[in-house]
Order: C-alpha cells, then structure tokens, then sequence
C-alpha cells in the first residue's frame, strides 16, 4: 500500500523501519513522518510455544494494538482480549525476516473497524516526527553522544557499548509505539552549535537553534548516567516553544511519554464524518494538484471530494475520523498545509481553514 508508506523525505537512509537514524535536510518543508508498514509487525519467536506461529500470530496483534491505540496498556486490556485471541482472522500475510523471527501482516481496514466498534481509539499512520539528542556518561570517566551516523573515534569501550545499548533500546521502543525518530547527524555544523555540556547541561536554547535543520515537530533530550542499578535517564521535551520535563529514570520512559502525547492529540474514537475544508491560496494546476495529492494519502481521512475552486479558494467535502482539532493537526504535519489561525470550528459549524505552504515542497 504505497499511499501508506514512509513519506517523509529523508537525506540518508536508515536499516530501522522505526528509528530514523538520519536528518532531515532536504529541501522543503518536512514536519511528520508517516510510520513505515505500522500494520506488519516483527516479533521474536516463542520457542517455547507448541504452535510457533499461533503465538507470533497473537504476540504481533498485541504489538500491533498498543501502536494503533496509542495505549501502551491495551495488549492487556480485557475488552481487546478476543480481538488478540482471533488474531488469524485480521491477518494479511505471514513470514519470517531474515533472522528468522515471524514477520505478521495484518489488514488495516479490518483492524480499525474492529477497533472502532468497540469504541477504542485508533491513530494513523501519520506520525509527529522527533528528534532525540542523547548524552551518556558510562560511569567509568567516558562520555559520548548519539548520532545517526557512526559512532565518534576516540570513544571508550565502555562509553561504544553503552551508545549500542542506548540505540538498540531507541530502536525497539520506537516499533512497539509506532514513533518514528530521528538523531542528529552530529556532522561539524552540529558540533559546531551543540556541545555534550550544553546537551548534558540541558542548555535548550543553543539545542532548540540546532535543531532546526531537522524540522522535527518535537526535540526529545536525554542525559544518561550511573544509577543504582544500570543506568539513570533525566529526559527533557522541547515542543512548540514549551520546555517539559518529562518523568521516569528508564530508558524507555521518554519515548513512551513522547508517544502518549501524541496519542491523545492525533488519536480519534468513532467512524467518519462529514468536514468541510477551505483552502487558501490555490493559484496554479500545480497547487490544486498538490493539495489533492496530500490529502488523498492522509488516513484519517476516508474520501475527498471537490465542491469548488475560485479565486484562489479551494472548497472541499472530506469524511474525516476524529474532531475538527484533530483533524486540523493532523493535516498541517505534513507541510503542505497551515492552519489559517484562529480556534477550530465546532462539527457542523465554519469550514476548517488553511493555506497551502510556500515555504518548501511537500513529500
């Protein structure tokens, strides 16, 4: 489906299909990622179980749940019990990958539907993009960052195995909740404005300045050091020009944070409904055709229909899931459109206004 795949335009890419481990430097526009395959899940293998494919098959729609919910709690919620136990019956493709673990696909339609009729929130493929600065002190004098690219020479031992550590928890973390990342590139123009005091000091303005080569919608710190058992985290996030102090020690903890903000914001309960769209400044064939293009590959929104084009204004009927808040958050990730200002109209009430973007092509 590739309406659905990774849309973000990305300048290195990455082996993850969660963790986007390179920045986002081309040219345009770039604010949201749509999470890559968020309906096929990976799983390791249950040894144990007498019928290997069966559990893959339920330990996958569990996964799978948890990212389209935003819930972190809903593998073990016993309204989505059944739905786990009949996990056959949603599924669109089974395999293994290349290390052998089961591969599960499952279909979209299907899985929303049922989700819908329990009256349980289902969020998109579109995703707020955020950019992850870490900081690590390994306990035993060495210290590093992390970066999309290869590890810094002069690093040591201990300091290497703790960024792999860090890296491949990131990795998971971001599959399970459907959150694409990114890390910075820590190329000489970044080291040039962030240093690992200002990360570790929590210097957020010069990291706020860096950061916006990468035109993340969110800037997520982390400062790793020694704790009791393991490793302690402090994480901090820089959003809309608000710096919140996020809770938890774990490793895990700020990207779970991260990921259930953004479930209750983009996350919506119910079918579609019928929204009427405004869209400013549609001067040329060739913005008509970009906005229409956008808004065809968006999934909270289940048809689109043109009621007129003049002077400019472009009018449009959408069926859309979720209220018009949601609707116009989603809508402006991407770039390509911005809200107009002012509050979001109530259902039934003024048409959603936006302009289209002139400050970079859309993805």
């Amino acid at each position: 489906m590739t309406s659905k795949m990774l849309r973000a335009w990305y300048c290195v890419s990455s082996r993850s299909l969660a963790l986007v481990l390179a920045a986002l430097l081309c040219a345009g526009t770039a604010l949201a990622a749509t999470f890559p395959n968020l309906y096929r899940v990976t799983v390791p293998p249950d040894a144990a179980a007498s019928d290997q494919r069966a559990a893959a098959e339920k330990a996958a729609f569990a996964r799978l749940l948890v990212r389209i919910t935003g819930n972190r709690g809903a593998a073990t919620d016993p309204q989505l019990l059944p739905l786990i136990g009949d996990a056959r019956s949603y599924e669109s493709s089974y395999g293994l990958d290349r290390q052998g673990r089961p591969q599960v696909g499952f279909f979209p339609a299907r899985v929303d539907q049922a989700l819908t009729t329990l009256n349980y929130p289902v969020c998109g493929a579109e995703r707020p993009l955020t950019l992850v600065w870490i900081a690590a002190d390994d306990g035993a004098g060495g210290r590093g960052m992390l970066s999309a690219n290869e590890l810094a020479t002069g690093l040591t031992p201990a300091t290497v195995e703790l960024l792999t550590m860090i890296r491949t928890e990131l990795t998971a973390v971001s599959d399970e909740r459907g959150l694409p990342l990114a890390l910075p590139l820590l190329d000489l123009e970044d080291l040039n404005a962030v240093t690992f005091t200002d990360v570790w000091g929590g210097f957020d303005d010069r990291i706020g300045l860096a950061s916006a080569r990468y035109r993340a919608d969110a800037v997520l710190i982390g400062r790793v050091r020694p704790g009791v058992i393991g490793h302690d985290v402090e994480w901090l996030l820089l959003r809309d020009g608000v710096r919140q102090s996020l809770p938890g020690t774990g490793l895990r903890d700020g990207i779970d944070s991260v990921a259930d903000l953004f479930a209750t914001e983009l996350c919506t309960v119910g079918g579609a409904s019928l929204t009427r769209l405004t869209v400013l400044d549609v001067v040329t064939s060739a913005d008509y055709g970009r906005v229409l293009s956008y808004l065809e590959t968006l999934s909270v929104l289940q048809s689109v229909d043109v009621d007129s084009i003049e002077g400019g204004v472009l009018s449009l009927r959408v069926a859309a899931r979720g209220d018009a808040r949601v609707i116009e958050r989603v809508l402006a990730l991407g770039g390509v459109l911005s809200p107009d200002g002012g509050p979001a109209p109530v259902a039934g009430g003024a048409p959603l206004v936006f302009r289209i973007s002139r400050s970079g092509t859309s993805r």
